[in-house]
């Protein structure tokens, strides 16, 4: 991943818009949030440290420092999101605490998840592995996603989930084990939220 990348990566975190541009006009705003949003306050770091990662030697003299910060900074938030997880611009965590993701997960744009989240791995079997949540997803609390299976998008998990199968885009799942309720999960969101998670409004 090189800077400019990176860079735009940021912004789809601060703004969830890939035409989002960072200048004199909005530096104030940005850093205002950088300090007062716990989802930015992780997300801006774990960028960072994603492209810091493998950068050689000036790389490493920043990385380890700054990764020292961004663990205070997880355990603080209580949102476990590690350094080079594959993660799409515009992830949103809305709100904090207790929320881990496991470091093979893939992870789509503009995802948004709720507290008390668990995307995590299968050891063995033939679901052995990690989740590819796709873009457009929201995840509410208490939800639980493992193994290697793939939440469509546009998809919605339902509070207190538990998926451990496959999820078709734009699906309703609730339930433990979680089934599907819903194939039009625009359904969900009146205008107003739907433009909050980014969902789509496509007519069906």
């Amino acid at each position: 991943m090189d800077w400019k990348e990176c860079k735009n990566l940021i912004l789809q975190d601060y703004n969830r818009k890939e035409t989002a541009k960072l200048n004199s006009g909005t530096f104030y705003k940005y850093f205002t949030k950088l300090i007062v949003s716990e989802s930015f306050k992780v997300t801006f770091w774990f960028r960072v440290l994603s492209y810091l990662r493998d950068k050689g030697r000036l790389g490493k003299l920043l990385y380890y420092p700054l990764r020292f910060h961004y663990m205070h900074v997880q355990r603080k938030t209580g949102i476990q999101l590690p350094v080079g997880t594959k993660v799409g611009g515009g992830i949103c965590f809305c709100h904090f605490g207790s929320i881990v993701i496991a470091n093979s997960v893939i992870i789509g744009k503009n995802v948004s998840i709720h507290p008390d989240v668990t995307i995590g791995r299968v050891f063995a079997g033939s679901k052995k592995g990690c989740p590819n949540i796709c873009d457009n997803v929201v995840i509410f609390a208490g939800a639980k996603i493992v193994g290697n299976i793939r939440i469509g998008d546009n998809a919605v998990v339902g509070p207190n989930a538990v998926v451990i199968d496959d999820v078709p885009n734009d699906s309703v799942v609730v339930g433990i084990p979680a089934k599907i309720v819903s194939g039009n999960s625009s359904k969900c969101f009146d205008e107003n939220w739907g433009h909050v998670f980014e969902h789509s409004f496509e007519k069906k």
